[in-house]
């Protein structure tokens, strides 16, 4: 008996122009009992099947634009081999893997990096990064209070990521589920059908720069040595995070200009045109440390402009001042 709503029994991936990957994997698995081990393999080889949604690039970027708003590092870490997240998760198949809702393209969620990480830290960075130390209650927090800094999801570069059908072979089911029995040659190995992936990620921090350059020294030997996510003693989930991008040329200039007009602005004009520039240093899209320039130069004019008691309460201005914060 099938397990798709009777509309949908006999449609087929090839007759579907675009799909969500992880919507196929979640809803249209064709026969959901125990021993119907085709199903279950055709499901991922299904998915393994599906493109990366045209739409996705164009989302990508504006993302990539609103985490340099928001004044947040990025660097790009590169799967070495593959990488099984969420494996654990709630499935229709006894295996999982972490697909974005809306493009269901597999991504890495904030909280895997940061537990990773936080992991690291403890293991081998000795006492000065044990849970009681202010090293790491400032970078992760602790049971009362959120750390400093802040773990995005890590998504996929456009045009880079690839789902892979993998398994898993249990040769010994009977020993593993009961242990009343001892493992032996004549057992029948049960192939478990899982999803991979391979690619590369855009790895997003936030918070003190001082701290955020800590934390992305601390991830580059974390996903080299001990990889995110599931199978890892298997080799699964390394990456390698690549060296931080040198300050463009464009970046500068975008600055540079913002700036002069910054400075050029006469005293008697703050109060009615300041808030205009720091709504521009929202919105521009340059790198942390040209965000950091313009906010400092947005200071300097309201100071010079002797408004500082007037802005000092205001949200904008404690904005400004957060981000210099290190």
């Amino acid at each position: 008996m099938s397990s798709r709503r009777d509309c949908l029994v006999n449609l087929n991936l090839q007759e579907v122009s675009t799909t969500n990957a992880g919507l196929w994997l979640d809803k249209f698995i064709r026969n959901q009992a125990e021993d119907d081990k085709k199903s279950r393999r055709s499901l991922v080889d299904d998915v393994a099947g599906i493109k990366e949604p045209d739409e996705y690039s164009l989302w990508f970027k504006r993302w990539e634009g609103t985490l340099l708003n928001y004044g947040a590092q990025c660097r790009v870490a590169e799967v070495l081999g593959r990488m099984a997240v969420g494996l654990g998760e709630e499935s229709v198949l006894e295996t999982s893997v972490a697909l974005h809702h809306t493009y269901g393209v597999p991504y890495i969620p904030g909280s895997a990096i940061k537990g990773l990480a936080a992991s690291f830290a403890r293991q081998y960075l000795g006492d000065d990064w044990q849970v009681d130390t202010r090293a790491y209650k400032t970078v992760f927090g602790d049971t009362d209070n959120a750390g400093y800094i802040i773990f995005f999801d890590a998504l996929p570069l456009p045009g880079t990521c690839h789902l892979y059908p993998d398994v898993i072979t249990v040769h010994h089911k009977n020993y593993y589920q009961k242990g009343n029995l001892p493992p032996a040659d004549w057992d029948n190995p049960n192939p478990v059908p899982f999803l991979s992936a391979t690619g590369k990620y855009l790895v997003a921090i936030a918070g003190p720069a001082a701290w955020i350059s800590a934390v992305f020294e601390i991830l580059q030997y974390a996903f080299r040595e001990l990889g995110v996510g599931a199978k890892t003693s298997s080799g699964y989930g390394r990456l390698k995070l690549k060296p931080a991008p040198i300050v463009t040329d464009e970046d500068q200039e975008k600055a540079d200009q913002l700036i002069g007009q910054i400075k050029a602005l006469k005293n008697p004009e703050v109060a009615g045109r300041i808030h205009a520039f720091y709504d521009q240093w929202q919105s521009i899209a340059v790198n942390a440390e040209q965000k950091r320039r313009i906010a400092e130069a947005i200071i300097a004019k309201v100071k010079e402009a002797g408004r500082e008691k007037q802005s000092k309460e205001k949200p904008w201005y404690k904005d400004l001042l957060a981000s210099l914060v290190d």
